[in-house]
């Protein structure tokens, strides 16, 4: 079993029970994302103090984009079904397979199969909307933007350790948001916030970055696909959004696209 791809799907399986921690904690999308970012970096600090460099361009655009798709998924999160915001997201590897060609990377035939085996699943997980609303737009957005963190973390992890690139990824981000959380911030639940920022972060992050060093770019994102899968199953379970006989179909073809793209 190779460990770069079990990291990414662990990290995956974490990052999936975020909505849980999002809507617990309560408040606004901006002071949920300071305390996600802020308890984060607080977890993996002492880790990291050994580890610090000057930040160079590719941590400094990938702390932006991970800033990005954080607070983008959150409201969507707040404003469509989780499952929905889910999809949204993994919209990603759609966008990251033309960048990876662009950076000189051959496109797998595994990758041509696995890819609309795992988006069809997502469709037919998700009930689809008549119009865009606020929840949707940044949905796309957050999918947009996670892209380019799939992209930008392959390239980071060719310098750098999975301590240094959180420590920006987190560190930069909280430092951006601290004077609206003084001035604007408001939560229902700072142990929750405390989960948060460990649970579907902290540790997911640093999973995500140790296997980004070791899977290709076009790939990881589909192996990520069963993120949504669990997301879905947690709006069930959790918040008990109900599962069509569709969306159990759909969340077939995700674990079918995730295991050919696991395939030698």
């Amino acid at each position: 079993m190779r460990y770069g791809e079990v990291s990414i799907v662990l990290s995956a399986i974490l990052m999936g029970t975020v909505a849980i921690f999002v809507r617990n904690t309560g408040g606004d999308a901006l002071s949920i994302t300071f305390l996600r970012l802020l308890f984060g970096f607080l977890v993996i600090l002492p880790f990291c103090l050994k580890d610090i460099a000057p930040p160079d361009r590719i941590l400094i655009g990938l702390a932006f984009f991970n800033f990005t798709t954080i607070a983008s998924y959150i409201t969507a999160i707040q404003n469509v079904e989780v499952a929905m915001a889910a999809l949204l997201l993994y919209m990603a590897p759609v966008y990251v397979i033309p960048i990876s060609v662009l950076m000189g990377e051959k496109v797998e035939t595994k990758t041509l199969l696995a890819l609309p085996l795992g988006l069809t699943g997502l469709y037919l997980m998700l009930t689809p909307y008549a119009e865009l609303t606020p929840g949707i737009i940044f949905g796309i957005i957050s999918g947009f933007s996670y892209a380019l963190v799939f992209v930008l973390s392959k390239e980071a992890r060719k310098k750098h350790s999975p301590f240094r690139i959180n420590f920006y990824n987190l560190g930069l981000g909280s430092a951006a948001l601290l004077p609206y959380f003084v001035l604007f911030g408001k939560v229902k639940s700072i142990l929750w916030a405390v989960g948060l920022g460990i649970v579907p972060t902290a540790i997911p992050f640093l999973l995500f970055l140790y296997g980004m060093k070791y899977v290709k770019v076009q790939r990881a994102p589909i192996l990520a696909l069963i993120e949504p899968l669990c997301a879905g199953l947690v709006g069930y379970l959790y918040f008990g959004e109900v599962l069509t006989l569709n969306q159990l179909i759909g969340g077939a073809m995700i674990l079918a696209g995730v295991l050919i793209a696991w395939r030698d």
